[in-house]
């Protein structure tokens, strides 16, 4: 297959997700190396990945006692024995597809970075990924290496929990950036056999197909590869894929796979979270390139579905362990078990949230997707609520422990046997998943802080950096933006040099802002005032190398509370600040204080607020202290379930809340967001 030359390709198609031709499309990315951190709070994030993050899961994957991920890979490359020379597969079946994530993470920090030893290592894996390679494009290891070992039984898709086309989306995805990043086309090529092989099965397979589109990495995939080919074969191959869902036999498919109906009569999420967000984004991808509306049309009313009814305050979804869907239904035949669930309207309990990393990670792959079909910018809000608040707790500070679950409560007194515990670990065996998708998350960050359209520039996300970067047609644009966010709401835009044209620069302003203390000064001189959020706020004129534009984000400590239908959390409130929701930990509570007999009244934040400055596993955060009550109650001193209701008495104390995503860095300790209030 011919190429454009890397060389040749107009702005955006070099991005990590390239819409700069899709004709659905409202923006579309810059390029992936035209921003570039400096200092803040993601420069130090970066930092942390390429320092400690990337090269500790290095050692993880190449330890055959801790992760058996390269392993694998190397066995069926035929250049590797395995653990006590056996020869054999070991570890989970989506093994595969999680260190195709932590090589794209590599992909994205080498874009910025350039560093020839990155470089060189990618190389080198490549080619042990193309031997692992079956010549017809299938790429799976647990089916690979017994049957280079001569094992007759080892067939491909014998178990629709094996993940196959999850490792192969994966591949396709990471071969799709490594291409625009190095212009090598060494891995494109692995990802190309991948895509025709999956391409034929639907063709002459469709139903096997579509029964084994678990986690659904895929869609996304073809669609990107698309996207850099310009092959039609797979723009439709991404569209057969939606259509061949319904062809799951309904004794198979069920809501834990969103495949008990056909996608245009769901309304709702259903279903496991991590494979009903994929499906959600490769839907949406499959729209922004064929304007199929009435794909559109039910992915619009399960975005709100979520948005307004299943969603906790941390962005994070996926709330139960174990749910069954659908829940209440008059076919009772039809209700069958779900993992990691969506479940019900309201359901979103907190000692036992589920919310696994990754179901979040996909709700933020969906959310981008969605900001650029329609423009919008609460698909915006909701993305950047749940990077900070949803993703960043997946991960420790220092890089090397991770979260698989994200509970919004922890106490030592509820102490029933969860399958995950809530502690951070430095390696998750049994499921690796979650820790290299935060990896590449925090690597692409930088991908989104920016957008284009024609005659305009988006400012996403607010970060300290520096971007250079062009239109389509040519005319370039490169500033400085300065802030101290998310601790502050103070934004410098630096203009270094401005198209000859005049275009419109487009400021997020967030939803939660105080409007009041909101305003936009340009060159010195205030241009608005009293700006409300939820909305781009639109500057269009011509600008020139100098112009300076100032953004101040009225920040403020808030006092939220749920809808009176989660009951999990009635009564009580959780604190936010900017865009960071904040917890108190057992490790700031004065001796004697539980944390269960705290509360807050709802004025609290006007009683005024105290900030304060906290080191956390060698990083700073900005920590907000509150008056408050210690209710000083007797405590359970029995098992009893109930008791008569009694008086306690209230004492004022100091309570310091630190940022949800800094918890757990501090030893073993409880945690709550939620707070009673008085």
């Amino acid at each position: 297959m011919l190429l454009l030359p890397l060389a040749l390709a107009q702005a955006g198609e070099r991005s990590l997700v390239d819409t700069s031709d899709s004709p659905h499309a409202k923006m579309y990315m810059v390029d992936v190396d035209d921003v570039q951190w400096r200092e803040g709070f993601w420069g130090e994030r970066f930092d942390v990945l390429k320092e400690s993050m990337i090269p500790y899961m290095w050692e993880l994957f190449q330890d055959d006692y801790e992760s058996h991920a390269w392993s694998n890979y190397l066995i069926a490359a035929g250049l590797g024995k395995g653990r006590h020379g056996e020869g054999r597969f070991r570890g989970p079946p989506f093994n595969d597809g999680d260190f195709l994530k932590w090589f794209e993470a590599v992909v994205n920090v080498y874009a910025l970075t350039k560093d020839p030893e990155l470089d060189a290592l990618m190389d080198e894996i490549i080619e042990v990924v193309s031997k692992a390679q079956r010549e017809d494009g299938y790429l799976h290891t647990k089916v690979i290496i017994p049957q280079r070992q001569g094992i007759a039984e080892a067939k491909e898709f014998e178990d629709r929990e094996h993940f196959e086309t999850y490792n192969m989306g994966h591949l396709i995805t990471t071969a799709c950036l490594h291409y625009r990043v190095t212009g090598k086309e060494s891995m494109l090529e692995l990802a190309i056999k991948a895509a025709d092989y999956i391409d034929g099965l639907c063709r002459d397979v469709p139903e096997d197909l579509a029964r084994n589109a678990i986690c659904p990495s895929h869609y996304m995939g073809v669609m990107e590869l698309y996207r850099v080919t310009g092959d039609e074969k797979y723009k439709e191959l991404g569209a057969q894929m939606i259509e061949i869902r319904s062809l799951v036999p309904e004794d198979i498919g069920s809501d834990h796979n969103q495949d008990r109906v056909p996608f245009r009569e769901m309304e709702e999420a259903v279903g496991h979270a991590v494979r009903a967000n994929y499906l959600y984004a490769g839907v949406a991808d499959v729209v922004v390139e064929n304007g199929d509306w009435s794909l559109f049309e039910p992915l619009e009313k399960i975005a709100e579905d979520v948005a307004t009814q299943k969603l906790y305050i941390t962005g994070m979804t996926g709330a139960i362990y174990d749910g069954a869907s659908p829940d209440g239904s008059k076919k009772h035949h039809s209700i069958k078990l779900v993992h990691q669930a969506y479940g019900r309207d309201y359901q979103l309990p907190n000692l036992t949230a589920y919310n696994e990393t990754c179901a979040t990670i996909g709700y933020n792959l969906w959310n981008w997707r969605m900001l650029t079909l329609t423009g919008e910018v609460g698909y915006m809000d909701l993305f950047e609520q749940t990077l900070y608040n949803g993703i960043m707790p997946g991960i420790s500070l220092e890089g090397t422990e991770y979260f698989y679950t994200n509970p919004l409560r922890k106490l030592k007194e509820f102490d029933w046997p969860l399958r995950w515990g809530v502690t951070r670990a430095p390696n998750i065996k049994s499921s690796f998943c979650c820790p290299p998708n935060v990896l590449r998350t925090i690597a692409e960050v930088h991908n989104h802080m920016y957008s284009l359209s024609d005659g305009a520039l988006f400012v996403n996300l607010y970060g300290a950096n520096d971007l250079d970067t062009q239109w389509k047609d040519g005319q370039a644009v490169k500033l400085r933006q300065s802030t101290n966010y998310p601790w502050d709401g103070a934004v410098r835009l630096d203009f270094e040099k401005a198209p000859n044209s005049q275009f419109a620069l487009q400021l997020r302003i967030p939803e939660w802002v105080n409007p009041e203390t909101t305003q936009v000064v340009v060159n010195g001189e205030k241009v608005a005032s009293g700006i409300e959020g939820g909305q781009y706020f639109e500057l269009k004129r011509k600008w020139k190398e100098g112009d300076v534009v100032e953004l101040d984000l009225g920040f403020e400590v808030s006092l939220y509370e749920s809808n009176p239908l989660v009951e999990e959390t009635l009564g009580q409130v959780a604190v936010k600040y900017g865009p960071l929701v904040y917890c108190v930990e057992s490790n700031d509570l004065p001796q004697g204080v539980d944390l269960m007999d705290l509360a807050l009244s709802l004025d609290a934040a006007e009683k005024g607020a105290v900030f304060g400055r906290k080191q956390i596993a060698n990083t700073t955060v900005t920590t907000v202290t509150l008056p408050a009550w210690h209710l000083n109650s007797e405590g359970w001193k029995s098992k009893s379930l109930y008791r008569k209701a009694s008086k306690t008495q209230a004492k004022p104390i100091q309570l310091e809340f630190v940022p949800y995503y800094a918890w757990g860095n501090r030893g073993d300790t409880d945690m709550t967001i939620w707070l009673q209030s008085r």
